[in-house]
């Protein structure tokens, strides 16, 4: 249930953007299921409203975002074809690609899996040097409360090419959830991290069971059923 409060406060955010800006806004939300909380909520104001469908906290990436080497990558390592990648990926996102916007708002959580699909939206944003205003909607995704922030775009490109490439903790200044979602990523790409290690040391466990355990236990990560569920199945076949 999401509160009357918190409702009001996501109408008066459209109705101040939209005094600004009008029609001329994009609001990028974290993954589908956000879009779908959104749709059944009425939460849509005016502008354009588009999921971004991806994972960037796994699997290989390239430098230049949604180019040709980041689809075929980003398709390998999810174990899909290029084509459903586009289809899944790619063409909520066309709106981004295709229109000019005067604003752009991102609706994003503050744990890993979020914040590193937001790093890689802000770098693009850059990538394409985007000139517009930028906003960051911080979401508790339990009570949809909302954290506003403005963002200046100017060295996210680097620190996407610091973290997700290089795998190098940034050596520029970000906002505080992002600099907590890198620290987490850091610490999740290791082969040993205090997943893999809950994993094993729980392998008794039903799947459902460790599945619920692993939800709780690691809430600051922000992984879903499918990626645990990978997860437990390279420790099975190691």
């Amino acid at each position: 249930m999401i509160g009357l409060s918190h409702r009001s406060k996501i109408k008066d955010f459209h109705s101040k953007m939209n005094h600004q800006f009008g029609c001329k806004i994009l609001n990028i939300l974290n993954g589908q299921v956000m879009y779908e909380v959104f749709q059944t909520n009425k939460f849509f104001g005016k502008g354009e409203y588009i999921p971004f469908n991806e994972a960037m906290c796994s699997h290989e990436t390239s430098v230049a975002i949604f180019s040709d080497e980041f689809i075929r990558l980003r398709a390998l390592g999810h174990k899909v074809s290029i084509q459903e990648y586009k289809n899944l990926t790619m063409t909520p996102l066309k709106p981004l690609f295709e229109k000019e916007y005067k604003c752009i708002v991102l609706w994003f959580g503050d744990d890993m899996f979020c914040q590193i699909n937001m790093l890689t939206v802000l770098a693009y944003l850059e990538q394409v040097a985007y000139k517009g205003k930028v906003f960051f909607n911080m979401v508790n995704e339990m009570t949809y409360e909302i954290e506003t922030t403005e963002i200046f775009l100017s060295s996210y490109k680097k620190v996407y090419q610091q973290v997700l490439i290089d795998h190098q903790f940034p050596n520029i200044k970000v906002i505080p959830s992002m600099f907590q979602g890198i620290r987490l990523y850091m610490k999740y790409i290791k082969a040993d991290n205090e997943i893999i290690t809950y994993i094993r040391e729980n392998k008794d466990q039903s799947q459902n069971e460790l599945l619920g355990n692993l939800l709780q236990s690691f809430p600051q990560y922000g992984l879903g059923d499918v990626q645990y569920l990978k997860i437990i199945e390279t420790i099975g076949k190691v």
